[in-house]
């Protein structure tokens, strides 16, 4: 290696020397000290360099005598880091200090960083090990989530089947008591008291059904045509009770030609309207209540008017709450009906106003875009004419394993004309079907040890061509696309309107198999 230049070998001997502040500590062969030179007050051993010779002198005992020996990074009493280096001169020793301070910082500094690395990777991995458990348990309880939906779904199926089948023999019976019961004034104000029990009854269970399935958009619509003059005379025969009660003037303005067949989901339809309806009936004391439906242009308009109470500026917006009972005080009621109506007029893309004032009643208005048609058989198609099917048609069998409803059934059948046979299982009303062949034959769905659609499949695979109206308290469009494929010429949901319950006859028999 060749010489360095003198400027920067002086250079590099003055900085260097300055950093470390060489001392040393001169001993003869005996160790016995000798005495200091450099820079002793650099390791705060200015007062008695003497004092501490003994202690570095001893600090190399045991180690080779003959050879440059090193200690370093020493820290002295007074704190200072040193390196400490032995070197022999002829029968005698050094001991030569070297200041350490800078480089033990430096040291102290990395292993600081190193120390805090290995903590951060330490925590980062508890965190890995924390966010790995998180997920753990959100996927734990998002399979919970979904295992509580599936059951709400399938609770949701129940209670409507729970429902809507006692219902229709409330309704039913209704319907016969209304013919038998003459002018008796206590009789008639009996049976409009469970009638109008019966309609609040079914309006909360619809309601409660309703917000239980929660907000799945437009999952829960299943347009198609639908008879919007069936519709208001089915919602008619169910309101009109109510307002009877209350000797309140109900009056249905109707603007719809019979050859209209929008396009709509008939059971929102009519949730709007029984609800709308309801809630006028509920809150009249007195006066009039006013219905409007008509079909223009596309669009279904709906407004119900009331001479009721009125609603204040202030609760116009909360009666659309779901649990708002709709006044300052209170009234009766779940306050849920509003809060549905609004719900399903947003899920079909349409609006709803309400114009209000105290002692002036409330004006509600619903205008619907009409829908598009997602498919299903068409059960609107006009009906020959009634006395032609009943002179053609006379045997109808009914497979129910509800004494109840099969005999209202039996009872309406009997009253259009028909000659009826009654069985409460899936194996004897095949039978009899199958040897009778009768003109019209009633199967419910949920029948005991069987299913009615598999019922339905059966005949239509062993060559009946008969009349076959499915009965279901399951209003879904998914059980009414099952029965019509299963070979249904009809779909009739519960609870059962009489004349919904014949128009839906005239259809099937007109189609038949």
């Amino acid at each position: 290696m060749s010489a360095l230049p003198p400027p920067v070998l002086a250079h590099l001997q003055h900085t260097v020397l300055a950093r470390l502040h060489p001392t040393v500590f001169s001993y003869a062969a005996d160790g016995r000290f000798l005495g200091c030179s450099g820079e002793p007050a650099a390791f705060g051993l200015d007062a008695d360099p003497s004092g501490s010779a003994d202690l570095l002198r001893d600090l190399f005992i045991g180690m080779d005598e003959e050879a440059a020996c090193e200690l370093p990074f020493i820290v002295l009493p007074g704190g200072r880091s040193t390196h400490l280096h032995r070197l022999r001169d002829g029968e005698g020793f050094h001991i030569l200090l070297l200041d350490a301070g800078d480089e033990h910082a430096r040291q102290q500094a990395q292993q600081q960083i190193a120390n805090e690395e290995t903590l951060a990777g330490q925590e980062k991995s508890k965190a890995i090990g924390l966010l790995k458990r998180i997920r753990s348990d959100l996927e734990s309880e998002r399979s919970e989530l979904e295992e509580a939906n599936a059951l709400k779904s399938a609770l949701i199926s129940t209670l409507s089947h729970e429902f809507r089948t006692p219902l229709t023999s409330v309704f039913g019976y209704l319907h016969l008591l209304e013919r038998v019961i003459g002018r008796d004034p206590n009789a008639v104000q009996a049976l409009r008291a469970i009638q109008r029990n019966a309609t609040y009854l079914f309006t909360l269970a619809e309601n409660l059904l309703e917000y239980g399935r929660g907000d799945s958009g437009t999952a829960l619509l299943h347009p198609d045509e639908i008879d919007l003059l069936a519709l208001a005379r089915d919602v008619e025969a169910m309101i009109r009770p109510l307002a009877d009660d209350k000797r309140l003037e109900l009056v249905f303005d109707i603007r719809v030609r019979e050859e209209d067949r929008p396009v709509y989901d008939e059971l929102r339809v009519r949730q709007i309207l029984v609800n709308l309806l309801s809630n006028a009936a509920r809150y009249t004391v007195a006066g009039r209540i006013g219905v409007g439906l008509a079909f223009a242009d596309g669009q279904l308009a709906i407004e119900v008017a009331d001479t009721g109470p009125g609603i204040p500026p202030e609760y116009r917006e909360r009666i659309f709450e779901p649990f708002n009972r709709g006044g300052p005080g209170g009234r009766k009621g779940a306050g849920l009906g509003l809060s549905i109506v609004r719900r399903l007029v947003q899920q079909m893309g349409g609006q709803i106003t309400l114009d209000s004032a105290p002692g002036q009643g409330s004006r509600f208005r619903v205008e619907l875009p009409q829908q598009v048609r997602t498919g299903g058989a068409d059960l609107v198609a006009d009906a020959p004419d009634r006395t032609e099917l009943w002179t053609r048609a006379r045997s109808a069998i009914v497979v129910d394993d509800d004494p109840d409803v099969a005999h209202l059934l039996e009872s309406l059948l009997l009253d259009l004309g028909f000659k009826v046979e009654v069985h409460p299982n899936a194996a004897d009303g095949e039978a009899a079907a199958a040897r009778e062949r009768p003109d019209l034959l009633l199967v419910d769905v949920h029948l005991s040890g069987s299913s009615g659609n598999a019922l339905v499949f059966r005949l239509r695979a062993q060559g009946y061509r008969g009349a076959i109206v499915t009965v279901s308290a399951n209003a879904s469009r998914e059980a009414q696309d099952a029965a019509l494929k299963a070979g249904a010429s009809a779909f009739l949901t519960k609870p059962i309107e009489l004349s919904r319950f014949i128009l839906t006859i005239q259809r099937a028999l007109q189609r038949g198999g």
